[in-house]
């Protein structure tokens, strides 16, 4: 696994698509202040037991197919979560806040 909980093309393409709009930083600081955002809101759509077992899952160094089960198990819609985190990213970053 990378050194994102998100899978490392989506924060390089979501930076892209930022950076273009505002080149006002590294595509690295960028990448990791939307991973940042993204793993909140992850944590966030998460009750502290699920939390717990995350967290398991991945100190275990869990595979990407092992983290989709378990956030199938859970009815969390995964791609949901990190669409509105990342859009809720560009707001900020629109406004200034984001850097």
């Amino acid at each position: 696994m990378n050194k994102y909980l998100v899978d490392e093309a989506v924060l390089s393409e979501a930076a892209d698509a930022l950076l273009k709009e505002n080149p006002t930083m590294s595509k690295t600081d960028l990448m990791q202040k939307l991973d940042h955002q993204i793993t909140k809101a992850i944590v966030g759509s998460l009750t502290e037991e699920q939390g717990a077992e995350l967290e398991k899952i991945l100190d275990e160094g869990a595979t990407e197919d092992a983290i989709d089960d378990f956030f199938a198990k859970y009815n969390i819609n995964l791609e949901e979560v990190i669409k509105n985190a990342i859009l809720e990213f560009k707001k900020d970053f629109d406004e200034g806040g984001a850097r």
